[in-house]
């Protein structure tokens, strides 16, 4: 009884311990004031929050947290690294595909980080560390991209717990149709658009029903963000830095 009696104290001071280490780097609210209350530091933002607008257009997110409506994110304190596969694309490729990346960046207040040309084509399996995959693939060469299916491009990203039931996103992909993107009579805008598309994906966006937005699942025409696409984005930027 007396060795019990001398380790409880022992014992509540780690317990103590680890209760204060969970809440330095839960990303719940509790956690957020106690990180304000004994000034703990946090990572900061990469690029300031873009302000979210209310302009009533539909967004839908891929992932949520677990027993939550708040969105599988990519952290805001680190740039998304991404390369570039351009063989089997056309020749302006790399332009309208920057082009994209900026585009997704400003609505979201995401960073990009281009890390170059790369001869990577496995699409299907990306490991946490691995850079986003932007690239071109022929028809049938990975599910769900062939002509009948009427997909020219698929994106998406992989989540990953990180600890206290949240989960955030460390990778993706994005897979570009090449017999589409080589059609003379495609303009840049369209192509710029596909690939703004699926890089909503990979950041967390889903596909909404309305004409207007440029995440709707049947795009007809539409080559810029819509008022719902622009408010998912900001919200997306908006997540914990971990």
């Amino acid at each position: 009884m007396g060795r019990t009696a001398r380790s409880t104290p022992l014992l509540m001071l780690m317990a103590l311990m680890l209760t204060l280490g969970a809440l330095l780097v839960t990303p719940t609210a509790i956690g957020q004031q106690f990180r304000v209350l004994v000034h703990f530091r946090q990572p900061s933002r990469v690029l300031p929050a873009v302000p979210v607008p209310d302009a009533g257009g539909p967004y839908a997110f891929e992932q949520t947290q677990p027993g939550s409506k708040d969105p599988v994110t990519y952290s805001p304190c680190k740039p998304i690294e991404y390369v570039v596969n351009p063989t089997g694309g056309p020749r302006d490729a790399l332009t309208f595909i920057s082009a994209a990346v900026a585009t997704i960046s400003r609505a979201s207040g995401l960073a990009f980080h281009d890390d170059g040309i790369t001869d990577d084509t496995d699409f299907e399996h990306r490991n946490a560390d691995d850079p986003v995959l932007i690239g071109f693939v022929k028809p049938g060469a990975i599910k769900g991209m062939s002509v009948e299916s009427g997909h020219i491009g698929l994106g998406g990203s992989t989540a990953y717990d990180v600890g206290f039931g949240h989960r955030m996103y460390r990778t993706g992909m994005v897979a570009l149709r090449t017999d589409w993107f080589s059609t003379p009579d495609v303009s840049r805008a369209e192509k710029q658009a596909v690939v703004m598309h699926e890089l909503g994906h990979v950041v967390g966006l889903d596909h909404v029903k309305d004409p207007h937005e440029l995440m709707d699942a049947e795009n007809t025409g539409v080559t810029t963000l819509g008022p719902g696409d622009r408010e998912g984005l900001a919200l997306l930027g908006r997540g914990s830095c971990r």
